[in-house]
């Protein structure tokens, strides 16, 4: 194993530590100290690869970030904007039930928008990626004629706001309704509003 092969599988294996530790005590309620002995590696090990507990955390937001951006970008090869659309919406949607901790982390980063302005500009950047790619679909079907004409940024935080208030329920009271039922009546819903 190379040196940088090494600093990467640490530095997976720190962010990791903090994922489980945010999703067992929360944002700010754990230390560094939980995090290396999560991690089983000293704190020192932790200060060599993160400068402090913000630039950890930041670490971990874009690492999150960046796995469900990974997952959207699988539907990119779908040229109908119908199908990827749907495509998208099933993505997102189940985000909540396959990467749970993920989500459950993204909640506790949205507490700290009003403290924190790195966090809150990091989280409204991966918002906008979102929207974007959303909005990229939309505009394709918009141009293609099966969707309506609009502002398809607007579509696009529409369904965003809908995709996260269903996992917010869903997170709170997992026995409220079928997930899968509830994610078709969203899509349904969206298509039969866009559809041209």
């Amino acid at each position: 194993m190379t040196k940088l092969d090494l600093a990467s599988e640490r530095k997976f294996q720190i962010m990791r530590a903090t994922i489980e530790c945010i999703s067992r005590y929360g944002y700010s309620n754990f230390s560094m100290q939980d995090v290396a002995r999560v991690a089983d590696v000293s704190k020192g090990i932790i200060h060599y690869y993160f400068l402090n507990k913000e630039d950890l955390m930041m670490a971990v937001l874009n690492h999150v970030s960046g796995e469900i951006e990974h997952l959207l970008a699988g539907s990119e090869s779908i040229a109908d904007p119908v199908r990827r659309l749907s495509n998208i919406i099933w993505i997102c949607s189940g985000v909540v039930q396959s990467k749970r901790e993920y989500y459950r982390i993204n909640m506790d980063f949205w507490t700290q928008i009003d403290q924190k302005e790195t966090v809150r500009l990091e989280v409204a950047t991966h918002y906008s990626q979102f929207r974007q790619a959303i909005a990229a679909t939309i505009s394709q079907g918009i141009q293609s004629g099966v969707f309506r004409k609009g502002d398809a940024l607007h579509f696009a935080s529409l369904i965003i706001a809908m995709i996260d208030g269903i996992a917010l329920q869903w997170l709170f009271d997992e026995g409220l309704f079928v997930y899968d039922d509830i994610v078709k009546l969203c899509e349904e819903s969206v298509m039969a509003f866009l559809k041209a």
